[in-house]
């Protein structure tokens, strides 16, 4: 099933009197779809929210936000926009262009833009692939693969039962809960995450990690920040932790059952948990050794900072 390229014109909805800064339209386009679907946003800017919606049904609001003093500026503004919505199957694609603001400007005058904000309702389960040049993206309670890119701005993730693969280029990535696998990429931001528990692969190119617990194999780097890392009392996977210029602080839950590695180029490498075995080792800047009956791997290596290890403590939810 296709539906063509909305136009704009029917769906404005004008704001009664002469358009003033800050005046608003908006439209909303509605498509029934089955579980398990994908709507798929790719826009040049704007700010995507989707959540949890009642019905089988894909709901979309785009507002419209004219920043401008006269109906004849928003009208130009309006005519530069490329805007398609359109159903494909058991898809949703929304996408949005405007080449006066993307390319060359000769002005001050064409500086003025017009703001976007995406309001989406999906049903519960259903798949995400959302992209926005300028804006941040937002995601509720939804079950099914995320896939999420912002060249300015941040990403959130509340609840995903499903897999998240996220990506920042100037801006910070959060997930508050997540049952499958993460990816999440940042080139000058943070990653910040509550309850990951699927394999996880972190990296922050200019930023710092702060996961409150990872349940599954993890990999993290922060190549310029910290890292903070936290331990379940069941440990089944390994982890490698590194820091390339900061600090790992790693909060492992005393009852865990794991070998630990730890190594400090320039700091100094220490260690609150009773760790044994034969191979043990401990001196300033490295500490080896197995915490109760010993068990997966867990790595920190920090090459401009410390490694601190310290009793933590598992959460249940």
């Amino acid at each position: 099933m296709k539906a063509p390229v909305i136009l704009l014109a029917v769906w404005w909805t004008i704001v009664a009197g002469n358009v003033v800064r800050g005046a608003e339209r908006e439209m909303t386009k509605v498509f029934a779809v089955q579980p398990g679907g994908t709507v798929q946003v790719d826009s040049y800017r704007g700010s995507i929210t989707v959540d949890e919606g009642d019905a089988p049904e894909v709901r979309i609001t785009v507002q419209f936000d004219f920043n401008v003093d006269t109906e004849a500026e928003a009208e130009r503004l309006r005519a530069e926009l490329q805007l398609d919505v359109k159903q494909e199957e058991n898809a949703v694609v929304v996408t949005a262009r405007n080449p006066s603001e993307t390319g060359f400007r000769f002005s001050w005058q064409d500086q003025v833009r017009m703001e976007l904000n995406y309001q989406i309702a999906v049903p519960r389960a259903c798949n995400l692939t959302l992209k926005t040049a300028s804006g941040n993206i937002t995601v509720g309670r939804v079950a099914g693969r995320m896939i999420a890119e912002v060249e300015k701005g941040s990403a959130f993730f509340r609840q995903v039962d499903g897999s998240i693969d996220a990506r920042a280029r100037f801006g910070n990535i959060v997930i508050s809960r997540c049952s499958g696998a993460v990816t999440a990429r940042v080139l000058r931001g943070s990653i910040s995450g509550g309850t990951l528990a699927g394999a996880a692969d972190l990296k922050a190119t200019n930023g710092a990690i702060d996961v409150l617990m990872v349940r599954d194999a993890c990999t993290a780097l922060a190549e310029a920040g910290d890292v903070t890392v936290g331990f379940p009392s069941t440990i089944a996977q390994p982890a490698k932790i590194t820091a390339s210029g900061g600090t790992i602080t790693a909060k492992i839950d005393p009852t865990a059952n794991c070998d630990v590695a730890a190594s400090a180029l320039w700091g100094a490498a220490k260690c609150a948990l009773p760790l044994t075995g034969e191979g043990r080792e401990e001196s300033s800047r490295r500490i080896t050794g197995r915490l109760n009956r010993g068990g997966p791997l867990l790595t920190f290596r920090a090459n401009g900072g410390s490694v601190k290890i310290e009793p933590g403590e598992t959460l249940f939810e």
